[in-house]
């Protein structure tokens, strides 16, 4: 996906994007024990990737002290097209 500058960019936006999907969306502390890599380095990423309009941050619904992690509708659009070429390339018999 273009704009994303290393794997742990692409392995955030995906967990990112995940458990959007699932409705559970991650905050910064839940994406740092998942361990994709140093806590600085995912703090670092995540804030560039906010600020390039990759992901997103908003307060939560049910605790206004936490904030959630989600991916923009542009982003959303790149992952959803990457998902069904991905689909297409591996369902094409052999």
């Amino acid at each position: 996906m273009p704009h994303l500058r290393s794997h742990e960019d692409f392995d955030i936006v995906i967990e990112v994007g995940y458990h959007e999907d699932m409705e559970k969306p991650l905050t910064l502390k839940c994406l740092l024990l998942m361990e994709i890599s140093s806590a600085t380095t995912v703090q670092r990423r995540v804030h560039a990737l906010v600020e390039a309009g990759i992901l997103t941050r908003s307060r939560s619904a049910s605790d206004r002290r936490s904030v959630e992690l989600g991916v923009s509708g542009q982003t959303r659009k790149l992952i959803d097209r990457y998902v069904k070429m991905l689909h297409t390339h591996i369902s094409k018999p052999a």
